[in-house]
């Protein structure tokens, strides 16, 4: 598992347009890794996994690649990957607010839908995670509901909704 989980973060590393330090035929294999890898998941992979996957969503322009990587924390079961989101949210947002923001608005927008109980378990286990975490969730999800992913949803991922 630890060679899977390594190799999703490097491969999930998009190798960038600008980059010209990697020959292209290199860029475009790593890619195609890097989504048979996520095709390859099934779910019940570990929570390290789910938590690699999080972390493997580097790169500015992913170029279609993370929507895969979603699908692919979608096939988790809810607690862990809710865990590994709030374990690793606060290094993702420091490193790349805009994945962040992607992720909390994909469950956000559960209301209403069959996965409308994965808000409530996210706000019990944001309560139960250490307070400095809390803390830069807490800020970033207020920011974001001001003026960005949660503009429409305001409210949604707060404790009141517990």
């Amino acid at each position: 598992m630890e060679e899977l989980i390594k190799e999703l973060i490097a491969t999930g590393n998009i190798v960038q347009d600008s980059d010209e330090s990697v020959p292209w035929p290199e860029r475009e294999d790593r890619f195609n890794r890097y989504i048979e890898l996520l095709d390859s998941l099934v779910g019940n992979e570990g929570i390290e996994v789910a938590r690699a996957l999080i972390q493997s969503m580097q790169a500015e322009d992913d170029y279609g690649a993370y929507q895969t990587t979603q699908a692919a924390l979608g096939k988790f079961p809810s607690a862990e990957y809710i865990e590994a989101l709030i374990s690793e949210l606060p290094s993702m947002i420091q490193r790349n607010s805009e994945w962040a923001g992607e992720l909390l608005c994909g469950l956000a927008n559960s209301v209403g839908t069959e996965y409308e109980s994965n808000i409530s378990t996210f706000i019990k286990m944001l309560s139960m995670s250490p307070e400095e975490s809390r803390k830069i969730i807490n800020q970033y999800i207020d920011q974001q509901e001001k003026a960005g992913w949660l503009e429409h949803r305001k409210g949604v991922l707060s404790a009141d909704n517990a």
